[in-house]
């Protein structure tokens, strides 16, 4: 019966446009009904629910590692563009300021795209962030920083 089992990885790739885009509406059908809280973003426990109500029987190993591969901010949940393989607004934003392409943000090149915030925000970022020491954030380092400024902004720091 493995052969039955829906291939969850490449079954997104290998069609036309318009079947893609067909697609693309099915998996936002099904990502708005997964996610419960309506926060746009989808738990593990989210995503195993829709797929066993389709009928797609999935061990929670199995749907760990799908998160694992898709999740690009590392905050354990899968938004909208994850889910679909595409850019997210923090790739975007990691991109943007990641001037040489080098995969590090530098203080400098942070400080040039975040206007808002003082030298003095940017040392404490860095110093609570980089967790290497090296006076740079990689994309990891990065994503956990911003997240923290999200939820310090939820909390209305």
């Amino acid at each position: 019966s493995s052969h039955r089992r829906k291939r969850m990885d490449h079954w997104f790739y290998s069609i036309s446009p318009h079947e893609k885009e067909m697609r693309k509406e099915e998996v936002r059908r099904l990502f708005k009904v997964a996610d419960r809280n309506k926060d746009g973003k989808l738990t593990t426990e989210e995503w195993r629910e829709v797929l066993e109500q389709s009928g797609v029987n999935t061990t929670q190993e199995q749907v760990d590692k799908f998160f694992a591969t898709m999740d690009r901010d590392f905050d354990g949940r899968l938004t909208l563009e994850e889910f679909m393989g595409e850019e997210t607004p923090i790739e975007k934003l990691f991109k943007l300021m990641d001037k040489n392409g080098d995969g590090f943000v530098t203080k400098k090149e942070f400080q040039t795209i975040c206007k808002k915030l003082s030298k003095e925000q940017v040392k404490i970022a860095f110093s609570q962030f980089d967790t290497n020491g090296d006076d740079r954030l990689d994309y990891r380092e990065f994503c956990i920083f911003i997240r923290n400024r999200e939820e310090q902004n939820k909390m209305g720091k």
